[in-house]
């Protein structure tokens, strides 16, 4: 279900030299072939990233290779990872920014899902088990179809790691 979302995104982006995924939820899985499989497919280099100094070493092992196309994964939290040179190449159209709460709500068509989803911590439970997260997202629909309040967030990812309906 992830990877397929991410595909779809990054497709889009085919055909760039440098393209920046940001994923601040780490959605994506090292070595996942949704990212992996997908840049050798294309001809990219990843750069999975989470500090500055292996970022700069892995993209020095690279940086003066005209035909090298670069598929940077900022898997630091928002606005810690530093590479205006990338940036720049990359620029707006080459950089996409993954979001659990955007999936979710493209998964389920619920604009409430609260903003607090993208925060890594509450996003990890979340994601441990995304299908039981959907299904515990249906049961607070049926108890309470117009409710989505931050504790109700807590709730569904409490039902998703414990495996429990905490909307009886």
């Amino acid at each position: 279900m992830i990877d397929q979302w991410i595909l779809e995104k990054i497709d889009s982006l085919d055909g760039k030299d440098v393209i920046i995924l940001r994923d601040p939820q780490r959605m994506i899985v090292s070595g996942a072939h949704v990212v992996d499989g997908w840049a050798e497919e294309h001809g990219y280099t990843v750069l999975f990233c989470t500090g500055n100094l292996a970022l700069r070493e892995m993209y020095e092992a690279i940086r003066d290779d005209p035909q090298a196309k670069i598929l940077l994964v900022d898997r630091s939290r928002k606005g810690t990872l530093f590479y205006p040179d990338l940036q720049i190449q990359a620029g707006k159209e080459g950089t996409l920014s993954l979001s659990l709460r955007e999936l979710l709500i493209e998964q389920t068509g619920d604009q409430a899902w609260p903003k607090l989803v993208d925060d890594r911590d509450l996003s990890g439970l979340l994601l441990e088990d995304l299908p039981t997260t959907l299904q515990t997202h249906r049961n607070l629909r049926q108890a309470a179809p117009n409710r989505f309040s931050d504790s109700d967030l807590y709730k569904i990812a409490l039902g998703s790691t414990l495996k429990i309906n905490p909307f009886k």
